[in-house]
């Protein structure tokens, strides 16, 4: 059977299509659960407790910014990758610099705990609150 030209290309602009949209819905799925707006489930409650631990004490107690910028915002305009990039790697500012997390293991192994906690936050799932951990 032959196919002509147009239905070729027809075909595979539909393919090409339907393979941006499902990697599109893939990227926005959503990293966490929230419930009642205070309850985190594992992973992103993993993530709270590095970021407690590691982060907080420059980007504020719930990413809002101090000495490190507002990571709530920041998050709204930078890729998944771009913030493994920095945590990894570090950045240099305008008033400081973060510095690379790469030699820690607790926060390397948890970065997409870190990231689904803080996704949360910049989502607005939850709020300046304490998150517990859901059961």
């Amino acid at each position: 059977m032959r196919l002509n030209k147009n239905l070729i290309m027809l075909l595979s602009a539909a393919t090409l299509s339907f393979g941006v949209a499902s990697m599109s819905a893939q990227a926005d799925e959503q990293p966490y659960t929230v419930t009642d707006g205070t309850h985190l489930d594992a992973n992103s409650y993993n993530g709270f407790k590095l970021f407690r631990n590691w982060c907080a004490r420059c980007h504020g107690t719930y990413g809002q910014g101090m000495v490190g910028p507002n990571l709530a915002d920041s998050l709204k305009s930078i890729s998944k990758e771009e913030f493994f990039t920095v945590v990894e790697n570090g950045k240099a500012g305008t008033i400081g610099s973060m510095p690379p997390w790469k030699a820690n293991a607790k926060v390397m192994e948890g970065r997409e705990a870190l990231y689904a906690y803080m996704k949360a936050r910049s989502d607005g799932a939850i709020g300046e609150v304490k998150p517990k951990k859901a059961k």
